[in-house]
């Protein structure tokens, strides 16, 4: 990359770290982030997530809707956040679930 363009990158990173948009890591794997040049001749931020997606579990339960969540607390008229907490995991995922 030529003195001209670092100095662009160089900018435009210390920008998204001044509005809080990019920060180091301290994950154990990497994702690598690339600033690619638009057609305006600004630079635009991308993130190649593909190895993280290859390594992470995929959730198999559909999580519930708020609805049918809020729909089971009806007529309650207090609450905790051990009620709410234990709410969550008394919904059935499936049927036959018990």
């Amino acid at each position: 990359m030529n003195p001209k363009n670092t100095m662009k990158v160089q900018r435009k990173i210390k920008e998204l770290i001044l509005k809080g948009l990019d920060r180091e890591s301290l994950s154990p794997c990497v994702i690598p982030s690339l600033l690619v040049p638009k057609k305006d001749e600004g630079m635009r931020g991308c993130v190649d997530s593909c190895a993280i997606n290859k390594i992470t579990v995929k959730y198999i339960y559909p999580i519930p809707r708020i609805n049918d969540m809020l729909d089971e607390l009806l007529d309650s008229k207090a609450f905790s956040k051990i009620d709410l907490r234990g709410g969550y995991y008394q919904i059935r995922i499936r049927e036959g679930d018990e």
